[in-house]
């Protein structure tokens, strides 16, 4: 007689027990369905799919990979549910593949390309990380994260459309939750491609807007800002953050900026915004807010991938309270917009 038909062990537990392995190995083969989805996105096999299925060797001759080994990986992916197998040893794409098309609404083929590859060897090193306190990154690459992609162009283009992946939603949130009536001069502080500007003027037609950031990184504004029809209400400076803003603005926007640094670095930036701000300016913060301890969040994924990639961290409204004060800001208001993301809007004290 078994154990479990004894009484020892009740059918139930044994199916808990099952189901805790199963859930258990999910979270340790997650890097693999990282690296199928990589692969399929890589190859933009998306893309090749979109007018309807074809076989591994189809697929294999137009992206120019082997058809037996793209075949194993294919039969992986439709395990995942990134692709389905149809009749004809064929595959085709499922509502999940098809948000790795090029120009799928929302796309995420860019943000699993720089998952795949730079983020992904980083990450394997995060006991590094938190052995260390030195960012996984630049232990693997040889170079601090920013500094690797200004030079790496192609790094940078890939972590640029990343960025931008999903942020119309976001922005829209933004706008709606914060009065840019009251605005003349909008100036985005580490602003990359302008997405974040151009969203705002879009809905603003009586903004201007400045585009602050690293002239390796501002090439890529010109041609997204003109895309959105807004390039003539921009000017694009090229600076560094840590040693001044440009001055005279009513609204600072920094996005997904303060986390990337360590307090003692944040605490320069938000003392040159509190600085360069016209009277009765505002600091908006878009960035993940921690809760406060006891209840678990998505934030912490973003707040180690700083601690892999750079210095920085996340940080819960308390932190953030106090990082302002300390930089001469006031913490008014957050407001939660979309996801994880929250504005945080400051004022001088």
């Amino acid at each position: 007689m078994s154990e479990s038909s004894s009484g020892a062990y009740p059918d139930s537990a044994v199916t808990d027990s099952h189901e805790s392995v199963e859930s258990a190995l999910k979270l340790v083969y997650g890097f693999r369905s990282t690296q199928v989805t990589y692969v399929v996105a890589k190859l933009g096999l998306a893309d090749h799919l979109a007018d309807g299925p074809l076989t591994a060797t189809e697929l294999a001759s137009r992206v120019n990979v082997k058809p037996e080994n793209l075949g194993r990986v294919l039969r992986l992916a439709a395990f995942f549910g990134v692709v389905a197998e149809v009749p004809g040893e064929r595959f085709e794409l499922t509502s999940l593949g098809r948000m790795l098309g090029t120009d799928a609404a929302g796309s995420i083929k860019a943000t699993a390309i720089m998952l795949g590859e730079e983020h992904y060897g980083a990450w394997g090193s995060l006991l590094h990380s938190v052995k260390t306190s030195e960012p996984a990154f630049e232990h693997v690459y040889g170079a601090p994260f920013f500094d690797y992609m200004a030079a790496h162009p192609d790094v940078q283009a890939t972590f640029d459309a990343a960025m931008s992946a999903g942020m119309d939603v976001m922005l829209e949130s933004l706008c709606d939750a914060y009065d840019f009536s009251g605005s003349r001069l909008v100036v985005d502080v580490g602003g990359g491609n302008g997405s974040v500007a151009a969203m705002i003027l879009g809905r603003h037609p009586h903004l201007e807007a400045v585009i602050y950031d690293q002239a390796q990184v501002l090439a890529a504004a010109e041609s997204y800002l003109t895309a959105a029809s807004v390039r003539s209400r921009c000017r694009l400076v090229p600076g560094n953050f840590f040693e001044s803003v440009p001055e005279a603005g009513d609204a600072y926007v920094l996005s997904n900026i303060i986390h990337d640094w360590d307090d003692e670095r944040a605490l320069r930036i938000l003392r040159n915004c509190r600085a360069a701000m016209a009277p009765g300016a505002a600091v908006l913060l878009l960035e993940a807010v921690l809760p406060e301890h006891g209840s678990p969040s998505v934030a912490a994924m973003a707040d180690v991938n700083m601690m892999v990639l750079l210095t920085g961290r996340e940080r819960t409204e308390k932190q953030y309270a106090a990082l302002l004060e300390a930089a001469g800001l006031r913490l008014s208001k957050v407001t939660p917009i979309w996801a994880r993301e929250s504005l945080i809007e400051a004022r001088p004290l």
